[in-house]
């Protein structure tokens, strides 16, 4: 008796491990004013509050994973620091907290983006441009962002800082699938 309700119970797990995998693979269409995208069906996507901006939290196992945002005021990826050649100010500024990298080849590294976290390139997605921005070091962070999807030059963009193997593959799943009417 014992040994049979010990296999149900085992016979479950596994049943509800292949159901939860094969949820994993399967696609839903999610719409967003012009513009459409498909997202692994066990994302949840939930409205945040915004005023100019229509702004969408991505969750996973109710973790927030990532968001949406689809109006005028977004920008391009750009990463904030400064990089300097003079030691006495890398030491002066760096102590009070911000961001400053110290260069030999200020021009150099600067140009080739050496202290950057992410590697930034443009890419033709469904006949869109987008500049697509992907982690360089475990700290950055994964998106895909259009310029103008509208007549009002409306920007879109996914951003995700969650840096898994598994979730960098489900996002640039993604961005495949978007397309601008």
């Amino acid at each position: 008796m014992i040994k049979r309700f010990i296999t149900l119970i085992v016979l479950t797990i596994v049943v509800n491990s292949c159901k939860q995998q094969e949820k994993e693979h399967i696609f839903e269409k999610i719409s967003i004013r012009n513009v459409s995208f498909e997202v692994p069906s066990n994302f949840v996507l939930k409205k945040d509050n915004s005023v100019d901006t229509n702004v969408y939290d991505i969750f996973f196992h109710e973790k927030n994973i990532g968001s949406v945002y689809l109006g005028s005021y977004y920008k391009p990826f750009t990463e904030d620091y400064s990089i300097t050649g003079e030691k006495e100010i890398f030491d002066k500024v760096s102590s009070k907290g911000t961001k400053i990298y110290y260069s030999k080849y200020l021009d150099n590294d600067y140009r080739n983006g050496i202290f950057n976290d992410n590697y930034y390139y443009f890419d033709t997605i469904n006949k869109n441009i987008a500049q697509v921005m992907l982690p360089k070091k475990s700290k950055g962070s994964i998106g895909i962002y259009f310029d103008s999807i509208d007549v009002h030059k409306n920007k879109f963009a996914i951003v995700s800082t969650d840096l898994s193997e598994e979730n960098k593959k489900k996002f640039l799943k993604i961005f495949k699938t978007i397309k601008i009417k």
